[in-house]
């Protein structure tokens, strides 16, 4: 007998104005582009679920008591991170528990009885731990592609609060942006949870890859909480996010090529751009080019995941002299669908 199965796919995002300073309610903007995680739900004749995730090269089946079991110590390893009892982490031991917490949730939330078994296949073209919404991608084309395959009819904004739970796992306070990013797709402004779409910019986008950070999204957010409480930084952010959504609106290129040089400034003021991608940085905006980090940067070491560049110049032998590496990128209108 043939499996039934169900593929779901969503973008990865890149955030052209407002890293860090969404997290505190101040506006961003973000686009997603072609880079893809995509998930597979299949039925099979086991009482278990098999989780298969390429990437990760883990495959392994488990019953639904272990995964409750698994779901409560991440809740309770997650509590005690919000009484500071804990770092962030300290609550996912392994990667592909996000995946195991997200499907056991989704189950446990609609009380779903499963007649018969399930393999979750995942995979993603997206870098992780890079800036680019890896785990929001796989978390919501997961999701997605359970609830489908269940004929459960949940509403967008739904998805979104479920994936939100996950996501505050691994990042600590998760913002939303990433997974509405990975939701709906296109350019959006984000601010306080509230949604605004925008056209996607008609920009030369190049992603160059500076390495994974030293440093986690969570405990870069929590290092640079500081700079947000004590000083003006969030309003600066918060101005300069607003010119470039005036320059987007009006598709002014060098005003948004302005935009993206003074947020590099910001965020090397918060100290989450490494000595090393502020050289290169340097180097792109001396020939006329604009750059800033993608994500959430680093607190340490000499990589930052993706540094995004607005450039119609090759930068082939620019980033090689950094060791870095260079790919083309366009935005995505789809968000998660099925495919």
């Amino acid at each position: 007998m043939l499996s039934k199965q169900l593929k779901a796919r969503s973008p990865a995002k890149l955030i052209l104005s407002g890293e860090h300073a969404v997290v505190y309610g101040n506006p961003a903007i973000a686009i997603a582009v072609d880079r893809y995680a995509e998930s597979t739900v299949i039925s099979s004749l086991s009482s278990a679920i098999l989780f298969n995730c390429r990437n990760l090269k883990y495959a392994k089946s488990c019953t639904l008591h272990t995964l409750r079991a698994l779901k409560k110590r991440l809740q309770d390893e997650y509590h005690a991170f919000l009484e500071g009892r804990c770092g962030i982490r300290d609550v996912l031991q392994k990667p592909f528990e996000l995946l195991q917490f997200t499907v056991t949730h989704l189950l446990e939330t609609w009380n779903i009885p499963l007649s018969q078994g399930l393999e979750i296949r995942a995979s993603s073209e997206i870098p992780i731990g890079c800036g680019m919404g890896s785990s929001a991608a796989l978390v919501m084309s997961t999701l997605y592609a359970l609830a489908h395959f269940l004929k459960l009819e949940i509403d967008p904004s739904r998805f979104i609060s479920l994936g939100r739970e996950a996501e505050n796992l691994q990042h600590g306070f998760s913002s939303g942006l990433d997974l509405q990013l990975a939701m709906n797709g296109g350019c959006l402004r984000f601010e306080e949870g509230e949604i605004s779409k925008r056209s996607i910019p008609d920009l030369p986008l190049t992603i160059v890859q500076t390495g994974i950070p030293e440093t986690s999204t969570g405990e870069s957010v929590i290092a640079v909480a500081k700079h947000f409480k004590n000083s003006s930084i969030a309003s600066d952010f918060a101005a300069i996010t607003n010119r470039f959504d005036e320059a987007l609106q009006g598709n002014h290129v060098d005003w948004m090529q302005d935009c993206i040089r003074e947020n590099h400034r910001l965020l090397t003021k918060i100290g989450v751009v490494p000595i090393k991608v502020q050289e290169f940085i340097r180097t792109l905006e001396l020939q006329g080019g604009a750059a800033k980090i993608c994500g959430a940067g680093s607190v340490a070491g000499d990589k930052a995941g993706v540094v995004l560049v607005v450039s119609d110049r090759d930068l082939s032998s620019i980033a090689k002299d950094y060791g870095y590496c260079v790919q083309q990128v366009q935005g995505d209108y789809h968000g998660t669908h099925i495919v």
